[in-house]
Order: C-alpha cells, then sequence, then structure tokens
C-alpha cells in the first residue's frame, strides 16, 4: 500500500475519532448519531433468553400433563434429548393410568447463571396448586413442598435449548 493511501487512511480515521469526541452542538441538524448493532447478544439478553426458554419449558410441561398429550412437538425449539424422553415418558404412564393434571404450579423467580455457550436456570416450584386426576376423580392437594427445579441449557444457534434437568440434590437454589 502506498505511503499516500496510509497517509489518507490515518488521516481520515483522526477526523472519525476527533468528531467523535465533538458535542452534539457541533452536529448539523437533522443527524442522529446511533450505536452499531453488536454481533454477540449481551449477558443480559442471554439471561432473558434463557428465562423466557425456562418459562416456555413449564408451559410445554404443564400443556402435556393437563392433556395429558404426549406429543415430542410441544417441546421443539425448547428441550431436547432425555428431558424430552423423560417427560413424554412420564405422560405416557399417567394416560395409561387415566391420570391428568389440572391448574399449574406456583413458579417462583428464575435463577439464570451464564456462562458462555452454556447456563443454568432454576426456580422454586411450589406444584400444590397443581391438581391431580384420576380415573375422573380429583385428588386431595399434593402435599410436596415446594422444591428447586432446574435445568442446563446450551446455546443453539442464536438461542438456548434445555439439555438435561438437574438433580435436587445439585441445585444452588434453596426454597
Amino acid at each position: 500500500m502506498s505511503q499516500l493511501r496510509v497517509g489518507v487512511i490515518v488521516a481520515a480515521a483522526l477526523t472519525v475519532a476527533l468528531a467523535g469526541c465533538s458535542s452534539d452542538a457541533d452536529e448539523p441538524a437533522g443527524l442522529e448519531t446511533t450505536a452499531p448493532p453488536t454481533a454477540e447478544p449481551t449477558s443480559g439478553d442471554d439471561a432473558a433468553a434463557v428465562e423466557q426458554v425456562y418459562a416456555d419449558y413449564w408451559d410445554a410441561v404443564i400443556t402435556s400433563e393437563n392433556g395429558p398429550d404426549p406429543n415430542p412437538a410441544l417441546f421443539d425449539g425448547i428441550a431436547t434429548g432425555g428431558v424430552v424422553e423423560e417427560q413424554l415418558a412420564r405422560v405416557q404412564n399417567m394416560v395409561d393410568e387415566q391420570q391428568q393434571r389440572i391448574g399449574e404450579p406456583e413458579i417462583g423467580e428464575v435463577q439464570v447463571t451464564v456462562d458462555g455457550d452454556e447456563a443454568t436456570a432454576e426456580a422454586c416450584v411450589d406444584q400444590r396448586p397443581w391438581g391431580v386426576v384420576v380415573q375422573e376423580q380429583t385428588q386431595p392437594p399434593l402435599e410436596i413442598e415446594p422444591g428447586p427445579i432446574g435445568v442446563r441449557l446450551e446455546r443453539d444457534g442464536d438461542g438456548w435449548v434445555i439439555v438435561a434437568r438437574i438433580p435436587v440434590a445439585e441445585a444452588q437454589l434453596t426454597c
């Protein structure tokens, strides 16, 4: 590259840098400055996305057990592998035993941790308001104390997908 061309590039860069330090009063009327879009989502964006996937997961679990509906499509884009298989097996057992859930659990504040392309989401879940019907007979409320229910997620393209449930003994959250 010629010295003249390098000099022009350096001068242009200095002009841009100095213009960035000027006050808004120096800007011509009608011009707006905006920050360039970021290529990577911020950790706040990741945390919000993980929290949304956790909420979507609970919507799918509630729908599957209230149906009961052992349809894997309920979990498309939300969870994968053993997480889906485990839930579908649970729901199929409910179908076989003529059981279903009614209502929904109370899900507390979601605690999210993001570490690169891996994340966890945990919340205290109270299943007592989530009723059980067996052979068309409503059962007394469950006597299960609220407890932590957590999942592990991995980045999947631009989003997140649940890849495992966190065993209660390994939960970081205390209810």
